[in-house]
């Protein structure tokens, strides 16, 4: 069972969403909706409240309290919450407000029955993941035989699965412990390499108000050697123990904290435009030259000396490739190398916390680019001044985070992010406009 809210003001749209959903419902037995309304922002918020939604689909423009507003208020009472914003298709700007304040998504009006379908579906997978305990009456852990309440267990079959026990523990967590993230990220590698080893293993994590032991099964696949380089890699002090084929940390909570609110968009100047071909909504975003050296500059040293050197490398191949984007000769195999380049430097930058938003843009982009290839090539004189922003502003990035000194830590995360899904939706729209002549599959999992 999920429950769903349509938040509209309009009738006949929240109408239109709801008869989506029950034909979905019949085309799909084993599924099953509960779906409430509301009119607008400030009535969802108290629904919120009252009871707890997976699902919300949020209208932008709406009276009393509107959908961005009402998206943050949400998000801030319930981390897994699945926000969809539906918007029209020339509400730019207000997509960008509302999917910085929490929404995951959004779905253009007037809503593409298909479109909504596959979606639907990706959602309600995400959802099962998020939502995934299981529970056992046996301790798995190596250093006490207690039963504690609380179990979860992560499947480690896929990057997906490595991604949301990422998430889950260092952005949307709330009881925190010393050097948490050191043994978060540990484990990630730990998990990583034994799946490009081809070995599945678990992540159990037994926790109670005062301890948590999160164990990895399998460890033997990996030599005790390659297991303590990653723990040293990755500065863990804290006690672990390894027998029987597992590897467990022990960890003390040290504190009790709210749900970790939605980052906040760095205030930055406007950004000078940079000109396109196509129509407004595709303009390229660049803030690097408007940067205002008056603020208090700060060098981040958050990410390990061999993964930057990686990331540099990458960046300046990546860099000099986007540079030829805009010319008619550009090859195939070139555009390989540029999708090869966006993954590589998305699995350098997802292991750190500070860089997790940035790594997710690229990576989408990667597979964005990779599945219109032959659109890329036909349409690279459009796409020149958008792949040149943003290849300047990765750059900058790098440059002002790392050693010149940023503002903040996510200082141009918003902006860098902005240019990859504005060229991902170029190419969407550019393959998708003989067919439908809409703009919705731009954000299609």
């Amino acid at each position: 069972m999920y429950n769903i809210l349509i938040v509209d003001d309009n009738k006949n749209n929240r109408m239109i969403v709801h008869l989506l959903l029950e034909d979905y419902k019949e085309e799909n037995q084993a599924v099953h909706f509960e779906i409430d309304e509301a009119e607008n922002g400030a009535i969802a918020v108290n629904m919120a409240r009252d009871k707890r939604y997976d699902l919300i689909f949020m209208d932008i423009m709406m009276p009393e309290l509107n959908g961005i507003d009402a998206t943050a208020v949400i998000r801030k009472a319930d981390a897994k919450v699945m926000i969809v914003a539906v918007s029209a298709i020339d509400d730019q700007q207000r997509q960008r407000d509302i999917l910085s304040n929490g929404a995951e998504d959004y779905i253009s009006k007037p809503i593409n029955a298909d479109i909504f379908y596959s979606r639907l579906s990706n959602y309600l997978s995400l959802i099962d993941a998020r939502h995934r305990q299981k529970f056992n009456a046996e301790a798995r852990n190596l250093f006490t035989k207690e039963v504690f309440n609380r179990k979860l267990i992560f499947m480690m079959i896929n990057e997906e699965a490595l991604s949301e026990f990422w998430e889950y523990y260092l952005l949307g967590e709330a009881l925190r412990s010393e050097m948490l993230s050191d043994v978060v990220r540990g484990i990630y590698a730990l998990c990583d390499l034994q799946r490009r080893r081809g070995t599945y293993g678990e992540v159990i994590v037994e926790e109670s108000e005062k301890m948590r032991y999160f164990t990895i099964t399998q460890i033997d696949a990996l030599d005790n050697a390659e297991v303590n380089t990653i723990i040293q890699k990755n500065n863990i002090t804290s006690g672990y123990k390894m027998a029987q084929g597992r590897i467990t940390f022990s960890l003390v909570v040290t504190a009790a904290v709210s749900v970790v609110e939605p980052r906040m968009t760095v205030p930055v100047p406007t950004p000078k435009p940079v000109a396109s071909p196509k129509p407004p909504v595709h303009e390229a975003v660049s803030t690097a030259a408007a940067f205002s050296t008056s603020k208090e500059l700060q060098v981040f040293d958050y990410m390990e000396i061999d993964d930057l050197d990686e990331v540099e490398l990458y960046l300046g191949k990546l860099s000099s490739l986007l540079l030829i984007v805009g010319s008619s000769d550009i090859e195939l195999h070139e555009v390989e190398e540029i999708c090869a380049y966006l993954a590589q430097i998305a699995k350098l930058l997802r292991t750190y916390n500070e860089a997790y938003r940035i790594a997710h843009a690229l990576d989408e982009l990667s597979l964005v680019i990779e599945q219109y290839m032959d659109t890329f090539r036909e349409n690279s004189g459009a796409l020149g001044p958008l792949a040149n922003a943003f290849s300047n502003d990765l750059i900058t990035w790098q440059r002002m985070i790392f050693h010149d000194g940023a503002p903040s830590v996510d200082f141009l995360d918003d902006t860098i992010i902005a240019n990859a899904q504005m060229i991902g939706a170029m190419l969407a729209q550019d393959s998708s406009a003989e067919d439908t002549g809409d703009l919705d599959d731009i954000f299609d999992f």
